[in-house]
């Protein structure tokens, strides 16, 4: 049974144990930005909050936390919204297609809200990585707005833990 003699004598972990270690945490400036609207429903960049994130191994793995606040404006609607990245000249890609088209819809009346979403990404490269917010009105023709102000993309950077 341990004891806290036990413990205290532990020095490092068997090799066999898997381990990793964060190598840079980078997050989107706190700016002063003005609230953005829109009313279509094809995907369109949030501006002012791209994460930019340059990998200092190609093994390395990325979690990215989205925060940010919505307004459905009050009709019984909703907002999409998605993250998406680009490297070494490639087009905006979708981080995580389970979270295609995710969707914050409300039947009734108004809602402000908070929505937080956790991606994971292994992008294999040491190239200069830019992550946007993408978002669309869930309703064709009913505005949604985004609060840009309060959005933050924070990005972590591990070294391969598996």
């Amino acid at each position: 049974k341990p004891n806290n003699n036990t413990i205290s004598a532990i020095t490092a972990l068997p090799a066999a144990i898997p381990t990793g270690k964060v190598l840079q945490v980078v997050a989107t400036a706190n700016q002063d930005l003005s609230q953005t609207s829109t009313n279509s429903t094809s995907f369109a960049d949030v501006s002012g909050v791209d994460l930019v994130i340059t990998p200092t191994s190609s093994s390395s793995k990325f979690i990215i936390n989205v925060n940010y606040n919505i307004d459905t404006g009050g009709d019984g609607h909703g907002m999409a919204t998605r993250l998406t990245y680009n490297h070494s000249g490639s087009s905006q890609t979708q981080v995580d297609t389970a979270y295609d088209n995710y969707t914050f819809h409300i039947t009734a009346d108004r809602a402000n809200t908070w929505q937080s979403m956790n991606y994971y990404l292994a992008p294999s490269t040491t190239n200069e990585i830019t992550f946007k917010l993408q978002f669309a009105t869930a309703t064709s023709g009913e505005t949604s707005y985004l609060n840009r102000k309060t959005i933050r993309l924070i990005g972590t950077e591990y070294s391969s833990w598996f």
